[in-house]
């Protein structure tokens, strides 16, 4: 992997003025945190050229789920923000899902709204995007929708694909930052709160935090619990 400093050197400043001027410019977005019952939801998006995505496939840029190591997942973090012509990551917190549910907005539409707002940002700092890609959802038909009745994102071809961060590196890139924003907050609930495992309700480890900590409160930090899974309401049963 190229040295991140030296990397930086690859594209001044002028060349990535021009780039946002005359390049296409595609947008990748993708989740991560989604099936999890602790911690949040993240959105990552990456704007690159065709050139710069085959200069990430050079790097070594890839589906985010086929790291082994961590350290190498927060390297290609940095070099994709370094090289990026734009990036964002947004948080859905565990207290805003929650929210999201008590007013019956499902996670894929907040998913599809969050979508949408990500690529407005971008789209306000380069006028050249023209394609959107994420992961195939079942609210994509609203971010269609969203996408055409806003003029600033009505021409942006968007494609929607199963396994896209599979397929497009754009959407690789935007599943790392990510995932390394979802790492880095689990770490920091870890130190406030203990080791729960790894949030999932498949993990014993989570299971058995979430009992021991429901136990010892009565209540729950619903600054971190997603309350509306069913697993929670078969907790409180089990402890009454």
């Amino acid at each position: 992997m190229p040295n991140l400093q030296n990397n930086r050197n690859l594209q001044n400043e002028e060349q990535l003025e021009e780039s946002k001027l005359n390049q296409k410019v595609i947008v990748g977005a993708d989740e991560t945190g989604r099936g999890i019952i602790i911690g949040s939801m993240f959105i990552g998006a990456c704007a690159i050229t065709p050139s710069q995505e085959q200069s990430f496939r050079d790097w070594g840029v890839r589906d985010s789920k086929r790291y082994t190591s961590i350290g190498k997942l927060k390297a290609h973090a940095q070099l994709i923000k370094q090289h990026s012509l734009a990036w964002r990551t947004k948080k859905l917190s565990a207290e805003t899902l929650n929210n999201f549910n008590k007013n019956n907005l499902t996670m894929d539409e907040a998913e599809a709204y969050t979508f949408f707002q990500i690529l407005q940002e971008i789209v306000e700092e380069i006028k050249a995007v023209q394609e959107f890609r994420v992961d195939n959802f079942q609210e994509a038909k609203k971010l269609r929708q969203l996408m055409s009745k806003d003029p600033t994102t009505k021409n942006i071809t968007l494609i929607i694909s199963p396994k896209a961060e599979s397929k497009y590196v754009s959407v690789s890139a935007a599943a790392i930052l990510a995932r390394v924003a979802s790492l880095e907050e689990l770490e920091k609930i870890r130190v406030k709160y203990g080791d729960f495992g790894s949030g999932s309700t498949s993990d014993k480890r989570t299971i058995n935090w979430l009992r021991n900590y429901y136990k010892t409160h009565q209540s729950w930090p619903t600054e971190i619990v997603r309350t509306y899974w069913k697993t929670i309401d078969k907790i409180e049963r089990e402890v009454r």
